[in-house]
């Protein structure tokens, strides 16, 4: 799989319809000799090669289809990854849409492909429930609850894919740990394990969920 990131087109995606999409698929794709497809949402893009030669020409290809329009491929982000459960012990990893694509084993103990939380994203989320949990340290605890509640069904309802109840499962326990500190900091009482499982029973944090199978 080759797989390039062109973070710096975000504000030509239009143009880049026609400067990628069209030019993948009407000039790239027919002169492949094996299998290729293009995944893109917005300026992240993932290209898919069969054979390992034609990812490294269209590296360069891409590259030089970019100049010609003033446009330039993040090569930080950019790279090819071999990755396939047919790759053997070669095949790597890749970040795409907030998800580590690897390749795992099922329960059966069969490879596939599977998609966990980015640790990039699982850091940046955690900072954000830690900056938000604080500013709202003074809400009523069953508002703050509710609202905490709310933000976390949207992450579960993007991140519950089979593979990452654990990651989701981490990022609750985590808002956890926060919650209890802020709620300790409004009294002048420390707020114990015991006086905060009471405030849970009333006040429950929602579970992880798994919301999509494939």
């Amino acid at each position: 799989m080759g797989r390039f990131l062109c973070d710096k087109v975000r504000p030509y995606l239009t143009l880049t319809h026609y400067v990628i999409d069209m030019w993948f698929a009407k000039i790239i794709k027919p002169r492949c000799a094996g299998k290729s497809a293009m995944v893109r949402y917005a300026d992240d893009i993932v290209f898919c090669f069969e054979h390992e030669e034609e990812a490294r020409r269209f590296y360069q290809a891409l590259k030089e289809r970019l100049a010609k329009f003033k446009l330039e491929l993040s090569e930080e982000k950019s790279k090819i990854v071999k990755f396939g459960i047919n790759a053997g012990k070669d095949t790597g990893k890749f970040d795409f849409l907030g998800f580590t694509h690897l390749i795992g084993k099922s329960r059966t103990g069969k490879p596939c492909v599977k998609r966990m939380t980015s640790s990039k994203k699982l850091k940046a989320k955690r900072q954000n429930a830690k900056k938000w949990l604080k500013e709202n340290m003074h809400t009523p605890i069953k508002i703050l609850v509710d609202k905490l509640n709310r933000k976390l069904r949207g992450h579960y309802n993007y991140y519950g894919i089979i593979g990452n109840y654990d990651a989701m499962s981490g990022s609750r326990a985590y808002v956890l740990d926060r919650l209890k500190a802020v709620l300790g900091r409004r009294g002048s009482k420390d707020m114990t394990y015991e006086k905060f499982r009471r405030i849970l029973e009333h006040n429950p944090v929602i579970m992880p969920r798994i919301v999509r199978r494939v």
